[in-house]
């Protein structure tokens, strides 16, 4: 039986380097560098807020086992519903979605399953178009939502793409330029990046990042204590976690490092730049 294991010792090092670098970094970070919010807002001035958000939260759903980067995903995303312009009502826009699902090869794999997952989630079109009407209620009343759409899905509320579609929604509702944290608790959506950023890290002790993957409650809980200690909120944590966290997956770890520290040193300072990656890239991604 794999054992898995919080480190104690690494959250603290971990929270005191992302506490350092700084909670208003973070959130400038998500605008400046994150290519999830570049290409969401790109579709909010075609369609507008009401849809950016509908179509955030609900292509969220089915962003998994993707045949493409999760940067080239969202790019193909943004163009497509882009093309298609402002929806007449709900039903053109559920139609635009599959179509996109279809039309995207990055959603190949499993598409019959994502076709599916869309048909679940639009049994409640009160739900989807109180979205459509009041974006922010995403961000007012995160966990009802949740609890609706893990209701709608069949599954459990802290599931990655459950999480991982209110951080979308939220990209969609916040108005550039906007610097302010976000005070909800959602869990952290634990998909391959954050496992392996949970490895490399030290905050989770397993064999390999793919048992992390496999059993992502731990790397909930070890986020959601370096989140308390940092200060800085698990929706934006995921943000700074998401835009570093392919180089490890990809890169040895001393050139990941590397990678990542002349990338941030464009915006931020080196000293905490250096400190932060130092700690979250802490060992080899395996």
């Amino acid at each position: 039986m794999v054992r898995l294991n919080i480190n104690q010792e690494r959250i603290v090092k971990v929270s005191y380097s992302i506490k350092n670098f700084g909670l208003e970094n973070v959130l400038l970070l998500e605008e400046k560098v994150d290519p999830q919010f570049i290409y969401i807002q790109k579709l909010k001035q075609k369609v507008g807020k009401g849809y950016a958000t509908f179509y955030s939260l609900v292509v969220s759903l089915i962003s998994y086992k993707l045949a493409m980067k999760g940067e080239e995903w969202w790019e193909c995303f943004s163009d497509y519903l882009s093309k298609r312009g402002k929806p007449k009502n709900i039903d053109e826009a559920i139609n635009n979605v599959v179509d996109f699902i279809k039309n995207c090869r990055g959603s190949i794999i499993g598409q019959k399953f994502k076709l599916k997952r869309i048909e679940k989630i639009s049994k409640n079109k009160e739900l989807l178009k109180a979205i459509i009407e009041n974006p922010e209620i995403v961000l007012e009343k995160p966990e009802k939502i949740m609890k609706e759409i893990a209701n709608l899905l069949e599954t459990e509320e802290w599931k990655k793409t459950i999480t991982f579609s209110i951080k979308m929604a939220y990209y969609a509702v916040k108005n550039k330029g906007e610097i302010k944290p976000l005070m909800i608790n959602i869990p952290m959506p634990i998909d391959i990046r954050i496992s392996c950023i949970s490895y490399t890290s030290g905050i989770v002790e397993s064999e390999s990042f793919k048992e992390i993957l496999k059993n992502p409650k731990i790397a909930i809980k070890a986020w959601e204590k370096v989140s308390e200690l940092s200060g800085v909120p698990q929706i934006h944590l995921d943000s700074l976690l998401w835009v570093v966290g392919w180089a490890p997956r990809e890169l040895e770890i001393n050139e990941a490092r590397e990678k990542i520290i002349v990338f941030l040193n464009k915006y931020y300072d080196p000293i905490k730049v250096k400190q932060l990656i130092e700690e979250l890239f802490y060992k080899e991604c395996r």
